[in-house]
């Protein structure tokens, strides 16, 4: 693992991080803030310079690739064709809840290698089962979902529900497997290959096919891709592991992790419900363009937020268990981080802000500058999201599920109450905003008591002040 001279304690999960998803801004930043302290040259000499070319290249080309296709997109698709599609994502966003029952969640705790792959076998027979059964249900009731959700053409597009439920549960348990061998670049070339396949069918389909198919077949190629790399991976490299998974075993560690079902699923759930709403009322109480404009200018923002705040997740996940097994304090780490976050996104998040409907009409087109509008109201929501997100493992450390559960359902009664205000008002603004505010003072609320549970969790031998100075 390459080391950094500068950023310590959390330099490990830094680099390890850049190694699957580097942004070239907060690079830049890394380095003027190097220079400020005098230890450019230090840098320079160090293995972590030498490793930069690797660190730009993989990710952050793709996550480039997409933003750049989006210039095309805007102009190919429709704001109902968006609306479409982020209908079709934020009902998928629901049944991968069920997916796994959360227990991919899960694979990263065990001691044991061979209770990991019960749990992997576990989250993929669960994964087979709950797509077989929306299966059925798209097939009688999908006509029916279709009205509810205020648009009858995307009843056709719900029965390739199933199919992305499927792999997308499949790609998590996955990833988290390969997450706790520390297949770093394999889990960078899995989401390079999705997100290159997601955008170049939609693109090449955008072209030849008219309305919102080329944007969800385009998910859906993404989606096969990506799983088909970590199964050829891990059928090669894992092959004689297969014969480690038992029934009696995957029902035994179903009982012993039987909190993620009860919880963390429900917990999701709700979580979801709760991200999706805007899309959902906004569909229903306005109109789909509205909705496309909505989801958007959500993508185009919270898609790279999402994307390196998943990396810091999938590490700091793995790299505070470990810690944990060997009776270590993680408090540090995590003051750090969030210290850091602050400092490097809080001045462009600001600038997005202050300038998002010119941007969105300069780059995208003048029928996306009302996207830019409500993707300024959204923008103090998103910056909650990438500070909290990466911390959101830490209540499944102390197994206080429960609790996480109650704080979501809170925030999706708030959430509801906000948009419905905006309905009542007719006033989509309105709405939004009441959103927004609500799901930032509940972020932060959020984050506040993640530092206290660890604080409140310090090991026995650090529960005393975290740093000392000596006497002179």
């Amino acid at each position: 693992m390459v080391s950094c001279p500068v950023i310590a304690p959390g330099s490990k999960i830094l680099v390890t991080v850049c190694r699957q998803f580097t942004s070239p801004g907060i690079l830049i930043l890394f380095f003027i803030h190097l220079n400020m302290q005098g230890r450019w040259k230090q840098v320079i000499r160090s293995d972590f310079f030498r490793n930069v070319a690797t660190l730009i290249s993989g990710t952050t080309l793709a996550q480039a690739f997409s933003i750049l296709i989006y210039l095309i997109l805007s102009r190919i698709y429709t704001e109902e064709d968006f609306g479409i599609f982020g209908i079709y994502m934020n009902v998928l966003s629901i049944t991968i809840i069920f997916s796994t029952a959360k227990y991919e969640l899960s694979i990263l705790l065990p001691k044991s290698e061979r209770d990991a792959v019960n749990l992997v076998g576990l989250s993929g027979v669960i994964s087979v089962s709950v797509s077989l059964l929306l299966l059925v249900i798209m097939i009688f009731f999908r006509d029916l979902f279709a009205r509810w959700l205020g648009n009858g053409e995307v009843s056709r597009w719900l029965l390739f529900i199933p199919l992305s439920t499927l792999l997308v549960g499949s790609f998590n348990s996955l990833r988290n497997y390969s997450n706790r061998q520390k297949r770093y670049r394999l889990i960078a070339g899995a989401n390079i290959s999705q997100s290159l396949g997601n955008s170049l069918t939609k693109l090449g389909l955008g072209l030849l096919i008219a309305g919102s198919a080329g944007l969800i077949f385009g998910v859906i190629f993404g989606q096969i891709i990506g799983f088909i790399y970590f199964f050829f991976f891990h059928f090669r490299s894992n092959r004689e592991k297969i014969n480690w998974i038992s029934i009696g075993e995957m029902k035994q560690l179903g009982k012993q992790y039987n909190l993620f079902p009860r919880y963390n699923m429900l917990q999701g759930l709700i979580n979801n419900i709760s991200g999706a709403l805007p899309v959902f009322i906004i569909s229903s109480f306005f109109s789909t363009a509205a909705a496309g404009l909505f989801t958007f200018g959500y993508m185009i923002v919270h898609r790279p937020v999402n994307l390196i705040a998943n990396a810091f997740y999938q590490v700091m996940f793995q790299r505070f268990v470990e810690k944990q097994h060997r009776n270590s304090s993680i408090l540090p780490e995590v003051m750090l981080f969030i210290k850091r976050n602050i400092q490097i996104l809080l001045i462009p998040f600001i600038l997005i802000g202050v300038f998002a409907p010119e941007l969105f009409g300069f780059l995208f087109g003048d029928k996306w500058i009302e996207a830019g509008r409500y993707t300024r109201i959204i923008l103090p929501w998103i910056f909650m999201v990438s500070l909290v997100m990466p911390l959101s493992f830490i209540p499944d450390l102390y197994k206080k599920q429960r609790t996480a559960m109650i704080i979501d359902s809170i925030r999706l009664a708030g959430r509801l109450a906000g948009l419905m205000a905006g309905v009542i008002l007719k006033n989509i603004y309105i709405g939004l905003g009441l959103f927004s505010l609500v799901s930032t003072i509940m972020i932060l609320y959020s984050l506040l008591w993640y530092i206290r549970l660890v604080k409140k969790n310090l090991p026995v031998k650090e529960s005393g002040p975290i740093l000392k100075v000596p006497d002179e």
